[in-house]
């Protein structure tokens, strides 16, 4: 593996592992927490899961973006190579219905399995965002409640 590639795979994975230590972190020390009863610990790893969220938004959000340019590159070089056909004179009926690399209809289903995709992790992200936020602005008034 040359040194390129493995300046480029790094971060990504070093990303990815740090977004799973911190969601690792902040669910074993909310259990923790919330088992011991202390309530100043419990409100404190709500910050921890508000940094995961926003870890995992960022590695999932620039996991999609690149499927989706790969896909558009690949439809754009499918059209260039139907133009450079038609420029060389062959009537646009005659080009041959198969051969070419890209299926249309394909890649617009290859984008709504994308969309479907992001839409899931958005939505993960917000509950995931929104329950740790909580947690820790107001963690230690709802521990304090829930526990006698």
């Amino acid at each position: 593996m040359s040194s390129r590639r493995v300046l480029g795979f790094l971060p990504r994975r070093l990303s990815r592992a740090t977004a799973i230590l911190g969601l690792a972190a902040y669910l074993l020390g909310t259990a923790y927490s919330f088992i011991s009863g202390d309530h100043h610990l419990f409100q404190r790893f709500g910050s921890i899961g508000v940094a995961a969220a926003i870890l995992f938004f960022t590695d999932r959000l620039l996991e999609i973006e690149l499927r989706r340019q790969k896909t558009v590159e690949r439809i754009l070089h499918e059209y260039g190579l139907e133009l450079e056909v038609m420029r060389e004179g062959i009537d646009p009926r005659d080009l041959p219905s198969t051969g070419f690399l890209t299926d249309y209809l394909d890649e617009e289903l290859q984008f709504q399995s994308l969309r479907n995709r992001a839409e899931r992790i958005n939505s993960r992200n917000i509950f995931l965002l929104t329950i740790a936020t909580l947690q820790w602005g107001f963690g230690d008034t709802f521990l304090n409640w829930a526990t006698p």
